[in-house]
């Protein structure tokens, strides 16, 4: 008798979950159509009120429980990711109009129980915030990005997240930025005196460059550090005009040494360790077919004077566990 119990009770909790994941899966269905909407509208008032329908639908989607952990894979053109201690998940995504300039979205969600529903913080963007800014921001006075990275960090007993985004600036540039939150109850708190450079300490980092170009900005979880491209004018004469900045092969970092992130210039790009063949491609002078062959991806040191382009003006600084 009590083995039927226990089958019955599992039948009924299992088919209890089944139709919760149906239920988001059909929310996601409803959900991939309307963004399709939105993403073949032709005008700016189409794409305005397709973004609000869409926006409507995934706001009361994601204040269920049970979406907090589902993927939302056919939401291709929507940005979600999760902090890794798994504190809030972010939903964000952006809309161009006619004249290139973007418009930015995003919610922040954090997960409810039984008894409550997720918890959602969505961030308003408005056009008179710049990212550049140094003042502390708040969800309601957001200068709009797109985020793809996060970052965990303790300042003294604080519990801060650090973000890398990235943004259109309309039809000449784009830009990069490294900002970090806090979370307060139902509200977010942007920017800290927490990025250090040799003059000064920043809120947040804005790296704008020219749209002809891309930037790289990423975490290296193996050497824990920010690593970018640096950025130089095109020529002396445009110095001070960023959209004509590009990444002119060398890369700077920070690292986050007591209870900040400190600027480390002229760093060094290594590649993983596991990766010490790469495959690459060429076509075959005889044949004319495509052939793949390993090469060595060895990581060979800037510094080396005696190494294939090595004794260049910079001095490289090599990461930690690199460090003899």
């Amino acid at each position: 008798m009590k083995a039927v119990t226990i089958f019955l009770l599992c039948l009924i909790t299992s088919s209890i979950f089944s139709q919760k994941d149906t239920l988001i899966a059909n929310r996601e269905k409803r959900l991939a159509i309307f963004l399709d909407t939105l993403r073949n509208a032709k005008t700016d008032v189409a794409k305005k009120n397709a973004n609000q329908v869409f926006r409507n639908y995934l706001l009361e989607t994601i204040q269920l429980n049970e979406s907090y952990s589902y993927s939302f894979s056919k939401l291709s053109s929507v940005g979600s990711i999760s902090s890794p201690d798994n504190e809030f998940r972010l939903f964000n995504w952006n809309v161009e109009m006619a004249d290139e300039s973007n418009r930015f979205y995003c919610f922040l969600v954090r997960k409810g129980n039984r008894k409550h529903k997720n918890k959602v913080i969505e961030f308003l963007e408005k056009p008179s915030t710049s990212p550049i800014s140094q003042e502390i921001l708040t969800e309601n006075n957001w200068y709009g990005a797109l985020y793809y990275k996060i970052i965990p960090i303790e300042k003294g007993s604080k519990k801060l997240y650090t973000l890398l985004g990235w943004r259109s600036n309309g039809i000449l540039s784009h830009s990069k930025l490294i900002d970090v939150i806090s979370i307060h109850g139902t509200h977010v708190k942007f920017g800290d005196l927490i990025f250090k450079n040799k003059t000064e300490v920043k809120r947040r980092v804005c790296f704008e460059y020219s749209k002809k170009s891309m930037m790289s900005l990423k975490y290296e979880s193996t050497y824990e550090r920010i690593i970018f491209d640096h950025l130089s004018p095109e020529s002396p004469s445009m110095t001070g005009f960023y959209e004509y900045y590009v990444p002119d092969m060398s890369h700077d970092a920070f690292l986050f040494e007591e209870d900040k992130w400190v600027l480390k210039e002229d760093v060094i790009g290594i590649n993983s360790p596991e990766k010490q063949t790469i495959k690459q491609s060429t076509i075959d002078p005889d044949t004319g077919k495509i052939i793949e062959m390993e090469v060595s991806n060895q990581w060979v040191d800037p510094s080396d004077r005696n190494a294939p382009g090595g004794g260049g003006k910079h001095t490289p600084v090599v990461p930690r566990s690199k460090r003899k």
